[in-house]
């Protein structure tokens, strides 16, 4: 049953729900909890040690606490699209340390540990074709031509983090084993991290490589093969070199700092909102609604707010907000237990197999911390680093006749409950994954203007996922694209969905300004004016108000009102293109030609 678990694992990155709306995250997760199921049935190997065990209990305590005490405590402990990473989820990842734990660790793990290695391999070599492809402007899996789309991932970055834990995985033991397999699939991961496009991954795998490499270096130095040992670190520093500069688009973003001002920016604002909510965080999936009211001219003008960031895309911050500073810390104990327990074991081991995974487990561990330095977590790379984790700090023989004594059959009782409770949980992530169907249903239609359909389509949608509270809000943002066009039968969809995601989420920028955009298409000025005001009123450095503002005062003849919006519309986003486009035209109707004939010269400088 190990093998079965090891397969899910490894496989669990490649899963997508073809024709989702957004088809990575759902069923990434179904197949994890069930290969949590399955991996707290295996018997065990080794087990989890104390400290880590209690560093874990803390943990889920101190997020249980801050999710309680949050502002919205639903939102915090079931988790919010796109990745939900709620309580469940959290508890998924602490379940999949336990089975790393269980099934990797010790001398008779040794069958179990190679296959994940093998396992990773062939994943690896699927991943590279599409990782190539998209890097080179194809489009496999479909997605538009102006995304980086991420192969099964659904994000570049996330396609990168799979490839770097993958990569240094598998490097201590290419170099050493000289197993063809295993170089074939190190050598493939890495491709998949360069073609990610990720400067962050690259980096890594770039700084941890050139330790490993130059680590077998020195041995060849030192037993006298010193052509070959230069050559290694030669060939690897080259061979990155080329893969990087190879691919353009790759090579735009390596030298590309618009990213690096972005990322910031949004620490600073991150701070910000924090500042006030540091001891228990702002609770999971809150953080998106909170940040708008934190934001400033700089961030509008150099990062733009038309896609409001739902996390700060920094590991330390990410886990402050979602629960606080005792969560972080516990985190962080949790790291330095398992550094601190995988040096000493990698000390401990001769130079063997087993040793050769811990070296690379550990790396990845590591490496993967260093790069949510500028990213944050998610089901699909996360997964396999608390397996590996587990691996590292699994210890001491596990007795067979544990069950027989009053302890023992209480650890076993709760293995089993935990088990029962992983298999719900996949359950639930199937059902909700079939969501994805009538959600890109609805939005096609409401696109196409087949609004009741699109209702229809939407409603079933929340009949499946009655749990996920940002169904009314999808809905409501499909419906609006549709009645920005004139359509006000879009529009009042949009009123109706916009006004249950606003119950849910008064503070929600993005159900907002689609409840607005369904008042404008409805006829209904004042009201929309009321709701851009609000929204203007907690987040002034937000465009898109500002912009639907000066339209609805447009519509009312107050055509200095309107300007004055649409001119600070435009100066809140770095893509002010159609806002200028808008206040071009409003000049000429006020009768100052010169005004217009200047945003134009700004237009066309633009473009």
């Amino acid at each position: 049953m190990a093998l079965i678990v090891v397969t899910l694992l490894v496989a669990a990155p490649l899963f997508m729900l073809p024709d989702g709306l957004y088809r990575f995250v759902l069923p990434k997760l179904a197949i994890l909890f069930l290969a949590l199921c399955l991996g707290l049935l295996v018997p065990p190997t080794s087990r989890l040690g104390g400290p880590a065990s209690l560093t874990l209990a803390a943990l889920v305590a101190s997020y249980v606490i801050a999710a309680l005490s949050s502002a919205d405590p639903g939102a915090a402990l079931l988790g919010r699209w796109p990745r939900y990473e709620g309580l469940p989820v959290l508890l998924l990842y602490v379940g999949l340390l336990v089975a790393g734990a269980r099934m990797l660790s010790g001398s008779s793990a040794s069958k179990t540990r190679r296959y994940l290695v093998y396992g990773l391999c062939f994943s690896m070599l699927i991943l590279v074709p599409i990782a190539v492809a998209e890097a080179a402007g194809l489009r496999p899996l479909g997605g538009g031509d102006d995304i980086r789309p991420g192969a099964t991932l659904g994000n570049a970055t996330d396609l990168g983090l799979v490839g770097l834990v993958a990569c240094l995985l598998l490097l201590p033991s290419a170099l050493w084993s000289k197993n063809r397999l295993v170089q074939i699939g190190a050598a493939a991961a890495g491709v998949v991290t360069v073609a990610s496009g990720s400067r962050a991954c690259i980096l890594v795998v770039v700084l941890c490589g050139i330790v490993l490499i130059g680590t077998k270096a020195w041995q060849l130095f030192t037993s006298g093969r010193r052509v070959q040992a230069i050559a290694a670190v030669t060939g690897f520093l080259i061979v990155a070199a080329a893969l990087s500069w190879s691919i353009p688009s790759v090579a735009e973003r390596l030298f590309s700092t618009g990213t690096v001002t972005g990322r910031v920016y949004l620490w600073e604002a991150s701070i910000q909102a924090l500042s006030s909510n540091a001891f228990l965080g702002l609770g999971a999936g809150q953080f998106v609604d909170v940040l708008p009211s934190h934001l400033s001219d700089a961030f509008a003008k150099n990062v733009g707010t038309e896609f409001p960031a739902d996390s700060p895309h920094m590991i330390l911050l990410q886990l402050t907000s979602a629960g606080g500073l005792l969560f972080l810390l516990a985190a962080a104990a949790l790291m330095v237990i398992v550094i601190a327990v995988g040096i000493s074991r990698i000390r401990a081991k001769p130079m063997n197999e087993h040793r050769l995974f811990l070296v690379g487990a550990l790396t990845a561990v590591c490496g993967y911390g260093f790069a949510l330095m500028t990213h944050f977590t998610s089901p699909g790379t996360t997964a396999l680093v608390c397996v590996l984790a587990g691996a590292i700090l699994g210890r001491s023989p596990v007795r067979e006749e544990t069950t027989e004594a009053r302890p023992g059959r209480v650890l076993h009782t709760t293995r089993l409950t935990a088990a029962g409770l992983a298999l719900v949980g996949a359950i639930v992530a199937a059902v909700g994954a079939s969501a994805e169907l009538p959600m890109k249903m609805g939005t096609d239609l409401a696109a196409k203007g087949g609004i009741s359909q699109a209702a229809q389509a939407f409603e079933q949608s929340k009949a499946i996922r009655p749990w996920d509270q940002d169904v009314d809000l999808l809905a409501a943002q499909a419906f609006a694209v549709r009645a920005v066009k004139g359509d006000a039968t879009a529009g009042a969809a949009a009123v109706t969905w916009a006004s249950a995601a606003v119950e849910r989420h008064p503070s929600s920028t993005e159900a907002l300004t689609a409840l607005a955009i369904g008042q404008l298409g409805t006829g209904d000025v004042e009201a929309a004016r009321k709701t851009l005001d609000s929204q203007i009123d907690r987040s002034p450095w937000t465009s898109e108000p500002y912009l639907l503002r000066g339209l609805s005062k447009a519509s009312e003849q107050d055509l200095s009102g309107a300007l004055a919006d649409l001119e600070r519309a435009a100066a809140l986003t770095p893509k002010p293109e159609r806002a200028l486009a808008i206040l071009s035209e409003l000049y000429v109707v006020a009768g100052e030609p010169e005004k217009a004939a200047e945003v134009e010269g700004r237009l066309a400088r633009l473009r």
